[in-house]
């Protein structure tokens, strides 16, 4: 914390012994301004959440890079979730922890949920907020919903990602279909990786990091694209590339000539269903 950020935070604790929580929550964000401070934050996610400011409480709370080793931040965590009512996104904690959460998440009433899911499929450009009231969904509304989803050749590319990965996230074992550019493909939640825990994808990053280690500024816009050229395949990776070394190379090659050799096929057929 910076000497202005100590300020801040002492100024906005008077402002609370005062009983002007508006006042404080402006001191915090003003602190705050100046960068990430992990006690601001906290007081200020405590602060939202007397004010009913929970939209913002969670998203301060997802800048922390560590929400479970710290106890107190895991509790106003949970804290949050609880009154976001995003009860998937409790069940992946859930999941991960192999144990139940001492904070209990509810999810929304179920005209709600029905509200949330036709506000989404009727949506042409899906926002943040709209995807994040997903999480309010009970677990089957949240699972058919999703599988209607992946099964839509319209659906946006980010928001078929985030879908995938949140399924993986909750650990769930039955099957599911998910259209992987012009097929129907069958996964198993449980079973596959997070796209950046993929081995193959982290091979892929590994190589084409070696092969710009000299041109650092042009890596960032070759990761991007490589990021939308694997994730059109997720989670079938394994059986489109078999071969990760030649596949780097011949991506690679493809970017930046269009010629991808012996992958030439499947990348054309990637870019045309890639975001313009």
């Amino acid at each position: 914390m910076s000497l202005s950020q100590k300020n801040f935070y002492r100024l906005a604790q008077e402002k609370l012994d005062q009983n002007q929580v508006v006042e404080a929550i402006k001191l915090l964000e003003e602190g705050l301004s100046q960068g990430y401070d992990h006690k601001l934050a906290m007081l200020l996610c405590k602060l939202y959440l007397d004010t009913e400011e929970v939209d913002q409480a969670y998203s301060l709370i997802k800048e922390e890079t560590d929400l479970f080793s710290d106890k107190k931040v895991y509790q106003l965590y949970l804290l949050i979730l609880k009154h976001a009512h995003f009860y998937i996104e409790w069940l992946q904690i859930k999941a991960l922890s192999g144990k139940l959460p001492d904070i209990a998440v509810e999810p929304v009433g179920e005209q709600e949920q029905l509200n949330i899911m036709n506000q989404f499929k009727q949506a042409r450009n899906v926002t943040l907020g709209m995807y994040q009231d997903l999480f309010k969904l009970n677990l089957t509304n949240f699972v058919s919903f999703t599988q209607s989803l992946l099964l839509d050749p319209t659906l946006e590319f980010a928001t078929r990602l985030t879908l995938l990965e949140d399924l993986v996230k909750l650990k769930l074992t039955p099957k599911t279909s998910v259209r992987v550019l012009d097929k129907i493909e069958v996964f198993i939640p449980a079973e596959t990786e997070l796209l950046r825990k993929s081995p193959i994808y982290r091979e892929v990053v590994y190589g084409i990091g070696d092969r710009y280690r000299n041109r650092p500024n042009e890596l960032p816009y070759i990761l991007g694209l490589v990021n939308l050229f694997i994730g059109a395949l997720y989670p079938k990776i394994p059986e489109y590339i078999t071969n990760t070394a030649s596949f780097t190379k011949n991506l690679l090659s493809y970017i930046e000539t269009g010629n991808g050799y012996e992958d030439q096929e499947i990348l054309t057929k990637i870019n045309q269903f890639l975001p313009k």
